[in-house]
């Protein structure tokens, strides 16, 4: 089991130490980051902060309204940055090349008084539904008779020996009798 480090700091350092707490003070907020064994950062979050973040943050932008475009990734998001002279938010479908977002998509507001992106919500890509009959090239049979087949296959040369080996009160067993450690045969 490793120990944990902890430390309070100003600002999170450019290298991390692995199995690590940091504190970091920021203006009125504190931030929190767990490192793992590699010294890998995972923040961690505090809901009323975060909300209160992006309500000040949007409550700089125009109350006139803002459009929404969808673009496929990070690069065609910056790709729209010169032609902005409104606030807009940006769905952005593949938002990976953002440093902050995992996997999935993004919502940004761009807010022309600063001339920066404010990443407002993050969606993990989990709404695929697939049924048997969207698979393309699926086996002809039935996915009951595929259970039947799968459930009747188990069947080989040494089954019969193979069948009497168990576990039983956290031992091995072969033919209801412990194995054990060593042995220097077949004979158990």
């Amino acid at each position: 089991m490793a120990l944990l480090k902890f430390f309070k700091v100003a600002s999170l350092p450019g290298s991390l130490e692995a199995d690590a707490f940091y504190y970091v003070e920021n203006g009125t907020y504190a931030e929190s980051y767990l490192t793992n064994a590699a010294g890998e950062a995972r923040s961690i979050g505090n809901s009323a902060m975060i909300n209160t973040l992006i309500s000040e943050a949007l409550a700089g932008l125009p109350s006139a309204g803002a459009p929404v475009l969808f673009v496929a990734d990070i690069a065609a998001r910056d790709a729209l940055e010169p032609t902005l002279d409104q606030a807009v938010f940006v769905l952005v479908q593949d938002a990976s090349a953002d440093p902050t977002v995992t996997s999935g998509a993004a919502l940004y507001a761009w807010n022309p008084a600063t001339t920066t992106w404010l990443k407002v919500a993050e969606y993990e890509s989990m709404d695929v539904t697939l049924t048997w009959d969207a698979i393309q090239g699926k086996p002809t049979s039935t996915p009951a008779q595929i259970d039947t087949a799968v459930s009747q296959a188990h069947s080989h040369a040494n089954k019969a020996t193979l069948d009497k080996f168990s576990e039983s009160g956290g031992l091995l067993r072969f033919n209801g009798s412990p194995i054990p450690a060593e042995w220097t045969g077949t004979n158990w």
